[in-house]
């Protein structure tokens, strides 16, 4: 039962995370995934779905993935949780959220909305 609360506690901090963290970034994270030169990955960092984005897309995810990298090590420290535990289980949420024609990693690969 604990390790079931443990995970619904790094859940809802994530939740709590993506409203602090994304709002900064909002429109151009949001235009980045509406373009499809962005996505959310199997292990909680966005990664570049084209290799052609712009320099600042890039650089875009780069920060964003700091961000969170930061916060999933927060989040572990504070529960005792392995960091990539924290991070596959905010994935799975992020992933579930994802809005229509934005792109999801899958086990095969990039699969868009």
């Amino acid at each position: 039962m604990k390790h079931y609360q443990t995970k619904f506690k790094i859940a809802a901090l994530f939740l709590a995370i993506c409203c602090f963290a994304i709002p900064a970034y909002a429109v151009d994270l949001a235009q980045a995934k509406s373009q499809g030169w962005v996505g959310e990955q199997l292990n909680g960092l966005l990664g570049l779905v084209d290799a052609g984005a712009p320099a600042e897309v890039k650089t875009l995810v780069n920060s964003i993935n700091a961000q969170r990298q930061a916060e999933y090590q927060r989040i572990a420290a504070k529960n005792g949780v392995p960091a990539d535990e924290v991070a596959k289980l905010t994935a799975q949420k992020v992933i579930g959220q994802a809005g229509p024609g934005h792109y999801v990693q899958t086990p095969s690969g990039w699969q868009r909305r």
